[in-house]
């Protein structure tokens, strides 16, 4: 990771610097050009104020004047020309002698032609024009200044050196602080990576510290979190498993001494009726336990398990109440059941309601003397019976997985309703009767 980061850094510094560079060298090009034109505007304009007689500043091989460019002295060459082409008067005679004809078309567009600007730039000159009367001449003439831009590529080279080595000194500035600042965000991002690894091995102990008082920190944070969810997660399923092989090694113990004393024939006769009973039943037992696991775990992991339609909460409770209403008689239970006149409806699965309402009436016959009652208000059921209640403490721990009192199931049944209540978005809580029975309230919350 730092490699690449660091790379893409380093390409994005050599493209900045390098459009830096061309755009600061294009513009000081055009400024020492810009200040070229001005100045030889200038000297121009007093030169031709002068230009009465040929001969200018000597003539000859001598330059025709000098001005100032970016605080060094430029000198510039003049050109006298009349409108046909004729040289009047020159400072470089060699290249442009008097009485000849001009052999510079640029000069004389520039000199003569009305749509030309009065500044010609070319590759490595710049020269500016300035119309004069000569004495003795008839025909128009013009004063052309033009300086060859040798001081201009001097001067642009010589600042181009100076941007160069500030260049190089700000890369490697910045070289240095990149590696610096990719080592500060990619340490704290490797230190995920490693705890990350950690906890994909199930090694939850130990915390991440990152100390950038920034959105990485946060993210550190979240890490420790994630991981101390983990662990308990694991700790639970751990305990979950070990519950579960408990529950279930003793009906199999059950089943499997029954059933070698009955191969080796060492129950009499007359029990071996009851022996098998007990073998149905025990095995009766485990499939029910059986089934409490996977629809436990069902419901953890199937969001799509939940079908949500309207449900009369007074024919659920009547339905529920019709489903049990054997084993009540069993027991010698009576099951009161109130209901408000006005019917409510929620909106929640039907099969998971009823499963929900059957863990609770199961739970209450189970415990109750005599009798229970159900009663429904609003969107709240509440079922109560008239058992000995809950032991101190009892009430914190019963929804938890294999969690039963005495005489209690097989521990899964209020885990169950509770994991019901909580995906219909409503809340589930035991208590105290009046009478020192058990109450077990629903409220689904859908007001």
């Amino acid at each position: 990771m730092f490699k690449r980061i660091f790379g893409s850094y380093l390409l994005v510094l050599f493209i900045s610097f390098a459009v830096l560079a061309l755009a600061f060298s294009l513009t000081v090009r055009q400024y020492l050009i810009n200040d070229a034109i001005q100045n030889l505007h200038r000297v121009a304009e007093t030169l031709s104020a002068t230009a009465a007689q040929p001969g200018m500043h000597g003539g000859g091989h001598m330059r025709g004047a000098f001005f100032n460019l970016a605080n060094r002295v430029a000198y510039a060459d003049y050109l006298l020309l009349e409108a046909n082409g004729m040289i009047i008067d020159s400072s470089d005679v060699e290249t442009y002698p008097p009485g000849n004809q001009v052999n510079n078309e640029a000069f004389l567009n520039l000199a003569f032609e009305p749509d030309v600007s009065e500044t010609l730039v070319e590759k490595n000159l710049v020269a500016v024009v300035y119309p004069v009367k000569i004495a003795g001449y008839r025909n128009e003439a013009a004063l052309i200044l033009y300086s060859h831009l040798d001081l201009l590529i001097q001067l642009n080279r010589s600042i181009l050196n100076i941007l160069a080595l500030a260049l190089g000194a700000g890369i490697a500035v910045s070289l240095l602080a990149g590696a610096f600042a990719t080592r500060i965000v990619v340490g704290p991002l490797q230190k995920l990576k490693n705890r990350a690894g950690e906890l994909a091995r199930r090694q939850f102990t130990g915390k991440l510290s990152i100390k950038t008082g920034d959105e990485l920190e946060e993210l550190a944070e979240t890490f420790n979190e994630m991981a101390g969810q983990l662990a308990e997660y694991d700790r639970v399923q751990k305990a979950f498993f070990q519950k579960a092989s408990h529950e279930l090694k003793t009906p199999l113990m059950s089943v499997q001494g029954y059933a070698e004393a009955l191969k080796e024939g060492v129950i009499p006769a007359a029990e071996r009726e009851q022996s098998l009973d007990i073998i149905i039943r025990e095995s009766q037992r485990m499939k029910a336990l059986v089934d409490e696991f996977l629809y436990l775990s069902k419901m953890e992991t199937l969001k799509e398990t939940y079908t949500f339609e309207p449900v009369d909460l007074e024919d659920a409770v009547r339905e529920a109440v019709h489903a049990v209403q054997s084993l009540a008689f069993d027991k010698r239970v009576t099951i009161n059941t109130t209901v408000n006149p006005d019917k409510v409806a929620i909106k929640g699965d039907p099969e998971k309601i009823h499963r929900l309402l059957l863990n609770i009436l199961g739970n209450a016959l189970r415990h109750a003397r005599h009798n229970v009652t159900i009663s429904v208000d609003g969107t709240i059921i509440t079922v109560e019976d008239d058992g000995p209640g809950f032991q101190s403490g009892e009430k914190e721990k019963i929804f938890a997985p294999f969690y039963h009192g005495e005489n209690g199931g097989s521990g899964l049944g209020l885990t169950i309703s509770r994991a019901i209540v909580e995906k219909h978005g409503g809340k589930i809580s035991a208590g105290e009767s009046s009478s020192g029975g058990a109450i077990i309230k629903i409220d689904f919350l859908q007001r």
